[in-house]
C-alpha cells in the first residue's frame, strides 16, 4: 500500500482522472461487459457510414477503390510510381523478390534476427521463436511486460505482429501483379483476426503495436485493392478491425505511462485510421486527437536544438520520421502546416544529420530496440540518410540533401514522382557547420569534413534520459571515434530489453562504453529493465574551438557517492584526438579508462602506455593510442589489455568485438593523457 501511494505522490489531477478511466475500462473489459470485445456485426458497421453506397460488403469494397482516400503521394498515381521504381531503382526490384520469397516460405529476418520460424507460411502469432515460449491468449492487461519467463522476448513477437512485410509485399505487387502475394495478405490477416481475438493476447498489450499494425495494414490496403482476391468479405472484417483498434487506442493512449514515441506513435496511428475510415463520426474525432497529441508532445518531447529527450539516437529517428510523415499526410490532405510543425521538424533532421557519421550510419547511443515506422528500402539498419533524402524533397533543404547522398525507393514510396521532382530540383550544398555542440542535448560532434574518408567524433555530456530514464544507459562522457572514414571507437548497443536481465544490465554499463569505470562500478545503477537506482548528471564546462582543434570539457557526479571528482576533456583535430580524464580522490581506487573497438578493427598492445589499431582486412595499421598518467599521489599497476567484447549492431544480434582497458590504480590528482594519432595514409 505504501509503495503504491508514493507512486501517486506528484501526479496531476488530469493524470490520476485519465489513468482511473483506463483502469475502469479495463476492469469492465475483463468483466465483459464492453461491446469492444467483439468485432461489429456487418450490418451494424455499415451503418456506422455516411456514404452513399450500397450497405453490403460489395458495396462499401467498391466505393473504397473509388473513393481514393488521401494517403501518401505514392497512391495519387500508383502507375507513375512504379515506372519510377523500376527505372531509377532496378536493383530494388530484385531484393523485393528474394525477400518476399523468404517470407512466403516461411523465414523471417526480424530486427537482428536472422531465419526466424514462426511454425510455417502463416506464422503462430503468439510464438517467440528465440526462447521457445509462447504466451497464453488472456486480456492483455493481465499480462506482466517486464516478465520474460511468461512472455519470451515480445519484441521479437511484436516485430512480426506489426506486420510491415505487407507493404513489401504490395510493393512487389504493384510491379509484378503477383497474386501469391495477395493471397498471402489476404490469408495472414484473416488468419491474425481469427487467433487473436479483440483485446486478448500478447499482441494486445502495447498500444503502439497496435497503431503501427494498423499503418501497415492500411498501406497494404491501398496496393491490394484492386485484386480480384480482395474478397468483399475480408474487406469488410479488416475494416472492423481497423475500427476496433482506432477504438482501442483513443480509450488506450499511453498519455502518463509512455509518454515518448509510444505516444507519439500511437497518435499517429490514430491519425491515419482516422484519414482512412473518415466516413465514420468517431473518426474525425481520432485524428484530431491524434493531431493535438502530436503537436504538444512537440513541446517536450524535442528539445530547443532539435534532440530527442531520450538521450537514444535511434528514438529520434523515431520521432523524425513520425513528424515527417505526419507533415507529408497533412500536406497530400491540403492542409496548412503549423509553423511550429515545420521548425521541430526541420530541427530534427538537422540534429540527425549531425550525428551522421562519415559511413553514412548513426551511433547506437542510448536504447535502440531494432525497429522503424517504415521498411521502404533495403539499406543498412542504422543508415539514416533514406530519412534526411524524404526531409530534404519536403523542406527543400539543400544540407539534408548533401549528407542524404542520393533518392531512394523511400522517398519515393513517401513522397511520388513530385517528391523525386523536388529532390532533384534542390541543389546539394555541404553544410557549413562542421562542429556543433546541442547544448541541451549535450551531443557535441566535431568533424574533419563531410566526405566519406573524413573523422568524427560525437561526445555525450547530456541529461539522463527523460522520465525515468528508461531508454538511457550509464554512458556519461562517452565518445565515438572515426578515423579516415572508418570506425574504431563504437557504442555497443542494446541487445535485448527484457529477455536477459544481465545481459541488459550489462549492454547499459558503463564498462561497456567509452568511459571511465571506478572499482567496477557504473557512473548509473540500473533498478530493473527501464529505470534507474542512480542517475549521474553531466555537465558541460567547455566546447570552444582554437585553431583547427575542436576543444570539449565536461564532467559528471557519478562517483562521488565513492569519493571521486572526475572530469573529461576531448581535444579533437582530423588527424587524432586526445582524451584527459581529470581523476581527484584521497583514498586509493582502482581505475579502467575502457574502449570499445568496432569489430572491423583489431588491437595491438605494444607495451603498458601504448596500443596500436589496425583494420582486420589487410592488417593496415590506423592509429596508436599513447597513454601517459601525471599524479600527485600513488600510482600502481598501471597497462594496457585488451580482450573479448560481444557488441550487439541491432536489437537481438551479438558479434565479436574487442574491448581495450587501461588500468591503474591511484590516489590523490591523477590525468590519464591518451592520444589518439592517425597513421593511416
Amino acid at each position: 500500500m505504501i509503495s503504491k501511494l508514493k507512486k501517486l505522490k506528484g501526479r496531476s489531477f488530469s493524470e490520476l482522472t485519465e489513468r482511473g478511466r483506463q483502469k475502469a475500462r479495463i476492469m469492465r473489459e475483463r468483466a465483459g461487459f464492453s461491446r469492444d470485445l467483439r468485432l461489429p456485426g456487418d450490418e451494424e458497421f455499415l451503418a456506422l457510414f455516411n456514404g452513399s453506397f450500397e450497405k453490403s460488403g460489395q458495396g462499401i469494397h467498391d466505393y473504397f477503390l473509388k473513393r481514393k482516400p488521401a494517403f501518401y503521394p505514392s497512391f495519387d498515381r500508383l502507375d507513375l510510381t512504379v515506372e519510377a521504381l523500376k527505372t531509377q531503382f532496378p536493383n530494388e526490384v530484385d531484393s523485393l523478390a528474394r525477400q518476399a520469397d523468404q517470407i512466403l516460405s516461411g523465414e523471417f529476418h526480424l530486427l537482428g534476427c536472422e531465419e526466424l520460424n514462426f511454425g510455417g507460411p502463416v506464422p503462430d502469432w503468439h510464438f517467440d521463436p528465440v526462447s521457445g515460449r509462447r504466451p497464453e491468449v488472456r486480456h492483455w492487461s493481465l499480462f506482466n511486460e517486464t516478465d520474460a519467463a511468461e512472455t519470451g522476448d515480445k519484441r521479437v513477437i511484436w516485430e512480426l505482429n506489426r506486420h510491415q512485410y505487407l507493404t513489401l509485399f504490395g510493393r512487389l505487387y504493384s510491379i509484378s501483379k503477383d497474386e501469391r502475394l495477395t493471397q498471402a495478405f489476404v490469408t495472414h490477416v484473416t488468419d491474425w483476426i481469427d487467433k487473436n481475438p479483440p483485446k486478448m493476447g500478447v499482441n494486445w498489450i502495447s498500444s503502439l503495436e497496435v497503431a503501427y499494425r494498423s499503418i501497415s495494414w492500411i498501406w497494404a490496403i491501398h496496393f491490394f485493392i484492386s485484386s480480384d482476391k480482395v474478397m468483399p468479405g475480408f474487406f469488410l472484417q479488416i475494416l472492423k478491425c481497423l475500427y476496433l483498434n482506432g477504438r482501442h487506442l483513443a480509450r488506450h493512449l499511453s498519455l502518463y505511462s509512455s509518454p515518448n514515441t509510444h505516444l507519439t506513435g500511437e497518435a499517429l496511428g490514430l491519425y491515419i485510421i482516422g484519414m482512412f475510415l473518415s466516413e465514420i463520426s468517431e473518426a474525425a474525432k481520432w485524428k484530431e486527437t491524434g493531431y493535438r497529441i502530436l503537436m504538444a508532445a512537440l513541446d517536450y518531447q524535442v528539445r530547443e536544438d532539435g534532440g530527442y529527450v531520450e538521450q537514444a539516437i535511434h528514438y529520434h529517428r523515431y520521432t523524425a520520421d513520425i513528424y515527417l510523415s505526419l507533415y507529408i499526410l497533412r500536406r497530400a490532405e491540403g492542409i496548412r502546416i503549423e509553423s511550429k510543425h515545420d521548425e521541430k521538424l526541420r530541427s530534427l533532421l538537422k540534429f540527425l544529420m549531425h550525428l551522421t557519421g562519415p559511413n553514412g550510419e548513426v551511433p547506437s547511443i542510448g536504447d535502440d530496440d531494432g525497429g522503424r515506422l517504415h521498411f521502404l528500402e533495403d539499406s543498412r539498419y542504422a543508415d539514416c540518410r533514406s530519412t534526411l533524402a524524404a526531409g530534404s524533397a519536403v523542406l527543400e533543404d539543400p544540407e539534408l540533401k548533401f549528407v542524404s547522398g542520393g533518392a531512394g525507393p523511400e522517398l519515393l514510396w513517401l513522397t511520388g514522382t513530385d517528391g523525386l521532382e523536388s529532390y532533384d530540383d534542390v541543389i546539394a550544398r555541404e553544410p557549413e557547420t562542421r562542429n556543433i555542440g546541442f547544448n541541451s542535448s549535450g551531443y557535441f560532434t566535431a568533424r574533419s569534413g563531410w566526405g566519406a574518408d573524413d573523422s568524427f567524433v560525437l561526445i555525450d555530456c547530456g541529461p539522463h534520459g527523460f522520465v525515468n530514464g528508461g531508454h538511457a544507459h550509464a554512458d556519461a562522457l562517452s565518445f565515438v571515434l572515426t578515423m579516415n572514414g572508418m570506425p574504431v571507437l563504437i557504442d555497443p548497443g542494446t541487445f535485448c530489453y527484457t529477455a536477459d536481465t544481465k545481459l541488459r544490465d550489462h549492454f547499459r554499463s558503463t564498462p561497456a562504453h567509452n568511459c571511465l569505470v571506478v572499482d567496477g562500478h557504473s557512473s548509473s545503477e540500473p533498478d530493473g529493465p527501464f529505470s534507474w537506482k542512480t542517475q549521474a548528471s553531466s555537465e558541460v564546462l567547455e566546447w570552444r574551438e582554437a585553431n583547427a582543434d575542436s576543444i570539449f570539457r565536461g564532467k559528471h557526479n557519478g562517483f562521488e557517492s565513492r569519493g571521486v571528482k572526475y572530469e573529461r576533456e576531448i581535444i579533437f583535430s582530423g588527424g587524432g584526438l586526445t582524451c584527459t580524464d581529470y581523476i581527484e580522490s584521497p583514498d586509493e581506487h582502482r581505475y579502467e579508462i575502457s574502449f570499445i573497438l568496432d569489430p572491423s578493427v583489431r588491437a595491438n598492445v605494444r607495451r603498458d602506455s601504448e596500443v596500436e589499431i589496425a583494420s582486420k582486412d589487410g592488417n593496415r595499421p590506423l592509429l596508436i593510442i599513447d597513454t601517459k598518467l601525471i599524479s600527485d599521489g600513488t600510482i600502481e599497476s598501471s597497462g594496457w589489455s585488451s580482450g573479448l567484447m560481444r557488441i550487439s549492431p541491432r536489437y537481438g544480434n551479438l558479434s565479436d568485438s574487442t574491448r581495450i582497458v587501461f588500468s591503474f590504480i591511484g590516489s590523490g590528482k591523477v590525468q590519464a593523457v591518451n592520444a589518439v594519432r592517425s597513421i593511416s595514409i
